[in-house]
């Protein structure tokens, strides 16, 4: 038989006797099982007479002794009207094991990466263009392995044209600078 547990605000289960013998509860334990109608004290059930140590009680503040006296089981207050908790089919767990993501084999060499000249780019003609051509570069390795050439090629091409974009805005730059320069010198 499978028993679900409420010790200490703690819920636990289904679990069998042998479980209940290793989990040191006291009479203050509430069970529930298949066929009961609600949560009873462990010292309700004949079955699990000894599997308890009984509770020494302690004065209380009359604010904790009441915040007790109802554990929070399936979050609800504990009278009639309360259902047992659902009992589901026990599925088999399995252990996790990682998905293997197949390499598809790869149809001729991979494209560059472009991704040195998408630094250079990046730190002697203009940044933001720059980085924009490294984020493609570092894409292309990533597709090819997956086997997706299309889309290696097509990051290759697109950090390629950042790079470029990045050393033409960087030459047109050039004269604006030295005409700054000039013009804060005099």
């Amino acid at each position: 038989m499978q028993y679900w547990i409420n010790h200490n605000g703690v819920q636990s289960g289904p679990m069998d006797l042998d479980a209940l013998k290793e989990m040191g509860l006291t009479s203050e334990a509430y069970v529930w099982h298949e066929g009961l109608d609600n949560w009873v004290k462990i010292t309700q059930l004949p079955e699990l007479q000894g599997l308890y140590e009984t509770a020494v009680s302690t004065p209380m503040e009359p604010q904790t002794a009441m915040e007790q006296a109802t554990p929070d089981i399936p979050q609800q207050p504990m009278d009639d009207n309360v259902a047992a908790p659902q009992v589901q089919q026990q599925q088999s767990i399995q252990p996790y094991q990682p998905q293997q993501t197949e390499e598809q084999p790869a149809t001729g060499p991979c494209p560059p990466t472009n991704l040195v000249w998408a630094i250079i780019t990046t730190v002697l003609c203009c940044i933001f263009p720059g980085i924009v051509a490294i984020i493609y570069s570092t894409k292309v390795t990533s597709r090819y392995r997956q086997g997706d050439i299309e889309g290696a090629k097509r990051a290759s091409e697109t950090s390629a044209w950042w790079c470029i974009a990045a050393i033409i805005l960087g030459i047109l730059s050039m004269p604006l600078m030295w005409l700054i320069q000039a013009g804060s010198m005099s």
